[in-house]
């Protein structure tokens, strides 16, 4: 009877592992026949790729319903392929050019005339600066006027003072003069008449007959008669009364000296006061005066400019001395010379187009440090650039170029990063596993759904859909790093429970109830995370979310169903060689769970330290810039070389264009927005690219390159303005061109990623974790710790970029490293938690649960970690900055989060939350038992 019993159980068994063997091998035959049918299409992944930021964004936006406009109306502009040239001097130039014009013209190509499109160029830069150097002229033409009318009064005024002062000046000199000589002669014939004359005549008599005899026979002036007079009154007055016996000697001379000096005086109150009037009537009278009589133009000209210096324009100062006391043609000459002088300013300002054909070079206009610029318009940009490869000294440039050399650094970059990532991982499973088939058998599987990945997103091409080229870079670390983890957790537990003694079938049934409800709960968590991009209006970025489903959805199909599948087949062969004897390893074990020990017993110190990082890591990121420039984060390739030269030597070739769109026409509305763009501090140009009488398109030029960052201001203040002018005049007014295309593609973004993806990712998150932990707290502290890592690393990391190295963040990095912190960087602690929760429904309390759960889960997480952050920092052997900024970010963040975080900052909200832990359910009496941490 017993022996029947045993005969049934075990054949019971047999038909169990039987079926069991042969549904492992239809699962690990599909699952290799998908692989099959899938990623032999991997390759062409990389050929139907998007790079261009304008390409990706979706009708609707104001920027590609604009550039459909200007397609339809201008037609698709034959682009510009602008070439420095590095020749040296102008001794070897026309050898140097005259080969590259020899190569271009082997081309034949259609839209090759350097001639042609250098007259188009320099006729346009003539008529902007003709026309700039024109509307200068004329506001300054009447302020010239003015000047000189203001000056010529002030001239005439100044010189009406002098005259007159020397004028007078000098009858006040020969009125003294000619008194003085008439006193002479008046004592010599006044003594001699005192001696012929008797005693009966009176001095008086004798005085008048003197004088008038004086005044009669001499030729004295009008003016002066007052004067004379004055004196033989003033001389008749002393002695006039007196007997000429009563006179003597001492008497006369003491008279006569003072009728001299009464008269002199007299003479000086005249003139004195008229001289001071004149030196006080104008600010300037005593200077002009101080010139001397008739004093040169050239000195009152300065004396008159110094007048009206400070008044006066700076660029019309030099002007002033010119136009000071002069005739009126000297106005036309000072606007002659002004105009002169406008042209070489605006010339100097909008630098004159280089001219680079080879038998036309003149005055060595082209130079700027050696470098010339050959300008093809071309249909064939990278025939061109293909053409020059080997030329050392010679730099092609375009949009098309540069997207070009941005393909083959990807083309280049993908790979080798693969293999980085693949030897790395496989370095770390060895080492972490420590044993040989499980690694490569995990690498394999990891490898194989890479490649079917890579082949669903060339369907996903294929179909229509929009994938940019970010994409694919992001696919293989989210492969080998969750793969990595996920395999790792399964293996581990494998191998923990046939140590403990249960046999293959029970350890599977273990990783089925216990391990892969965790890997789906994490992979839920990634994928909802990582997917929520699909929510996005954006095509590309829906393409993004999709092709992140896709590949957790193959990782949890390799991980959950064929790896278990695999074991169930190789049972402990999936060891060899070591076998049970394996041991998982990793780094740090013995520290980690000093830290544990350590935070379960300072928690609030953990806490405290952990915050001060936190804030100061938050204040360091929101000082620093980031960019949206993609040059600024690519190797120094040709193109990109090429753009700086322009951007330094030549700037106008790079200048953004934008395109404002009025329709239906209006006269008024078009005026008042091309006066209203003119106006604006960053616009360089405007004019009217077409005019019909149903639309109008103009093109503004701007000061800004096509690639800056400042073109997201430039375009918000155009459509402030085109909004104004549409509500005015009734009109629609769109705004195109590449300010448009940068705001749609980084601020219209941002704002979907900050204010809609972001939080659907977070609410998500807390979702599936409340599901599938019973708690709501929980998730609430992954988020938050989660937060913590990401502003240390985003800190750590634009320290090494931008302050030592220079390179600014790119814009997509935090989001980036949001999005995968918040799914991917979950792992760590879900794992742990979910152990935690195990130990805790077995009766441990919270600070035992998370000790035992540390020291079980620890060299898996630990390893885990290593290897997701290897898979990521397999990135930084790429050319792209953005790339190496993604990978070194998100590979610290996990192994902060390793290392750090769930060690010591979590075990400390943890053990303070308590009970509250695994609220609103309760998996436990209230009243547990709290073992102290030893």
């Amino acid at each position: 009877m017993r022996e029947n019993y045993l005969l049934a159980m075990h054949y019971k068994r047999w038909c169990f592992n039987t079926h069991r063997i042969a549904l492992s091998v239809v699962i690990v035959t599909a699952w290799i026949t998908l692989i099959l049918a899938l990623a032999p299409y991997a390759p062409s992944a990389f050929k139907i790729l998007v790079y261009s930021d304008s390409k990706v964004l979706p009708p609707w936006t104001e920027a590609s319903l604009a550039s459909s406009i200007v397609n339809r109306y201008l037609g698709n502009q034959v682009g510009l392929v602008v070439i420095p040239v590095y020749v040296g001097n102008i001794n070897n130039s026309r050898y140097v050019l005259s080969t590259i014009d020899d190569e271009l013209r082997s081309l034949n190509l259609t839209y090759y005339d350097l001639n042609s499109i250098y007259d188009k160029v320099i006729n346009r830069y003539y008529a902007i600066t003709n026309e700039t150097v024109k509307e200068y002229l004329s506001n300054y033409t009447g302020i010239i006027r003015g000047i000189y009318a203001n000056e010529s009064l002030l001239c005439s005024e100044l010189y009406s003072i002098s005259n007159e002062y020397y004028s007078t000046l000098n009858n006040y000199t020969l009125t003294i003069r000619e008194f003085s000589g008439f006193f002479t002669l008046f004592m010599k014939a006044f003594f001699t008449n005192l001696s012929t004359v008797d005693y009966s005549y009176s001095v008086w008599q004798v005085i008048n007959e003197t004088g008038q005899s004086l005044l009669n026979n001499g030729n004295y002036s009008s003016w002066l008669k007052p004067y004379l007079l004055y004196f033989i009154k003033s001389l008749n007055d002393s002695v006039g009364s007196l007997p000429i016996y009563g006179l003597n000697i001492s008497l006369i001379k003491e008279s006569l000296s003072s009728s001299y000096y009464s008269t002199l005086i007299k003479i000086n109150n005249t003139y004195v006061p008229i001289l001071r009037n004149l030196t006080k009537s104008n600010p300037l009278a005593l200077p002009m005066i101080a010139l001397g009589p008739n004093p040169p133009r050239t000195l009152t000209a300065k004396l008159v400019a110094s007048w009206f210096i400070n008044s006066t324009p700076p660029l019309l100062k030099p002007y002033l001395i010119q136009l000071a006391c002069t005739n009126e043609s000297q106005v036309n000459t000072t606007i002659s010379e002004l105009n002169s002088s406008l042209s070489f300013v605006v010339s100097s300002i909008y630098k004159k187009p280089a001219y680079s054909y080879a038998n036309n070079i003149t005055n060595g206009s082209l130079y700027s440090n050696g470098y010339a610029l050959v300008i093809v318009n071309s249909t064939n940009d990278l025939e061109i650039n293909n053409l020059f490869t080997n030329y050392d000294y010679v730099y092609p440039f375009s949009t098309n170029i540069v997207l070009s050399q941005l393909s083959e650094i990807i083309e280049k970059d993908v790979p080798m990063i693969d293999e980085v990532s693949g030897a790395s991982v496989l370095l770390m499973l060895l080492f972490v596993l420590g044993t040989l088939v499980a690694p490569i058998i995990i690498l394999i599987m990891l490898i194989l759904s890479y490649g079917a990945v890579l082949g669903v997103v060339y369907f996903l091409g294929k179909m229509g859909l929009t994938v940019y080229y970010l994409t694919v870079y992001m696919i293989s670390p989210i492969v080998f790093g969750i793969g990595v983890d996920y395999s790792l957790l399964v293996i581990g537990r494998y191998l923990e429970e046939r140590r403990k003694g249960f046999n293959t079938s029970q350890a599977l049934e273990t990783i089925m109830r216990f391990t892969i409800p965790t890997i789906l709960t994490s992979g839920s968590v990634v994928a909802a995370g990582l997917g929520s991009f699909v929510v996005s209006n954006y095509q590309y970025i829906q393409v993004i979310g999709l092709s992140y489903i896709v590949t957790v959805a193959f990782v949890i199909l390799a991980t959950t169903v064929v790896l278990p599948s695999l074991i169930t087949l190789m049972n402990d062969r999936i060891l060899w060689p070591m076998g049970l004897k394996s041991s998982t390893r990793e780094l740090s074990t013995r520290v980690i769970i000093k830290l544990t020990r350590f935070s379960l017993r300072r928690p609030w110190l953990i806490i405290a330290i952990a915050l001060i990082p936190t804030v100061l890591s938050v204040l360091f990121i929101i000082r620093n810039p980031v960019t949206s420039n993609p040059l600024l984060l690519m190797p120094n390739v040709k193109s990109v070389y090429a753009y700086r030269i322009l951007q330094h030597y030549f700037p106008n070739y790079v200048k953004s264009t934008q395109y404002v769109i009025l329709e239906p026409n209006n006269a008024e509305a078009l005026q008042s927005l091309e006066n209203a763009i003119s106006s604006l501090n960053f616009t360089m140009s405007v004019n009217l690219a077409y005019n019909s009488s149903s639309i109008a398109i103009l093109k503004v030029t701007t000061s800004y390159n096509a690639l800056s960052d400042k073109l997201i201001p430039v375009y918000v203040r155009l459509t402030s303005l085109a909004n104004q002018v549409a509500s005015e005049y009734g009109v629609k007014v769109i705004v195109g061109g590449d300010a448009a295309n940068k705001y749609y593609f980084v601020k219209v973004f941002e704002d979907q990623f900050y204010y809609k993806i972001s939080i659907l990712i977070i609410a998500l998150n807390i979702l599936l974790l409340s599901l599938a932990l019973r708690s709501l707290v929980v998730p609430l502290r992954l988020l938050a710790t989660v937060m913590i890592s990401i502003s240390w690393s985003l800190a750590v990391s634009q320290l090494i970029f931008y302050k030592l190295l220079g390179v600014e963040t790119y814009w997509l990095l935090p989001i980036i490293l949001f999005a995968l912190l918040t799914s991917v960087g979950t792992d760590y602690d879900i794992f742990i938690v979910t152990r935690v929760r195990e130990e805790v429904i077995k009766g441990k309390s919270d600070p035992e649960a998370i000790l035992t759960a540390i020291e079980n889960t620890g060299p898996i997480v630990t390893g885990a970690a290593l290897v997701l952050a290897i898979a990521f920092m397999s990135l930084m052997v790429s050319q792209l900055y953005i790339l190496r900024e993604i990978g070194f970010t998100v590979g610290l963040s996990v192994l902060m989060d390793a290392f750090l975080i769930r060690p010591a900052v979590m075990p400390a909200i943890m053990v303070l939350a308590g009970k509250y832990n695994w609220w609103p359910s309760r998996i436990s009496s209230d009243q547990r038992a709290v073992i102290p941490v030893q």
